[in-house]
């Protein structure tokens, strides 16, 4: 249970790591450092490991509480270039280069934080976002080219697609896990017995 749990805390910080969110022509701006850096690393309630203790995966709305507050302090540092693309406002961005900064940043909070139910330091080195140190960044950058792939080149080439189809994103496989789910609930009927 627990590799399968490291398995997942490693995915979805590579998935939320695909950019960077220190800015590019200024120096780092002070960032508040919130319980949001995974649940393998801070102390919180129930003991180590983050908030539930060891093993335990964070509240998710503590989760998403934490992750705003890191994202609201970058917006606060990169105040005026929100519309500026975030291959400029940012350091080592990769991938999603063209995005406004604030979108961009609103999209690792959403879909990759949300999408994987982590925090910016399951992928991000916090107060170092441009490193790419950690595997769970790589393997995000993976991700969202495969993402890309499917929404522009296989999707498209779907004839009898309808045409108001939803694009693909973490949360479609991952549905705010850090795994991939490999498998659903079966419908029971009203008061059948479950084995």
């Amino acid at each position: 249970m627990r590799s399968t749990h490291v398995v997942l805390v490693i995915l979805a910080a590579t998935i939320v790591g695909s950019c960077t969110s220190q800015p590019a022509s200024e120096p780092p701006a002070p960032v508040a450092r919130p319980a949001d850096q995974g649940a393998q690393t801070l102390p919180g309630p129930g003991g180590p490991g983050g908030p539930g203790g060891p093993g335990r995966r964070p509240n998710p709305i503590q989760q998403d509480s934490a992750r705003r507050a890191q994202v609201d302090s970058i917006m606060r540092a990169i105040a005026g270039r929100e519309q500026e693309p975030a291959g400029k406002v940012f350091k080592n961005v990769k991938l999603l280069k063209d995005m406004p900064a604030a979108a961009f940043l609103k999209n690792m909070d959403v879909i990759y934080g949300r999408g994987l139910g982590m925090g910016c330091g399951n992928c991000h080195v916090v107060g170092k976002f441009d490193e790419d140190t950690r595997k769970n960044k790589r393997v995000a950058r993976d991700m969202q080219e495969m993402t890309d792939y499917i929404n522009k080149v296989r999707l498209v080439s779907i004839k009898e697609l309808d045409e108001d189809y939803v694009k693909v994103t973490c949360v479609t496989c991952h549905a705010g896990s850090g795994h991939p789910r490999d498998t659903m609930a079966v419908p029971m009927p009203t008061g059948a017995a479950r084995f």
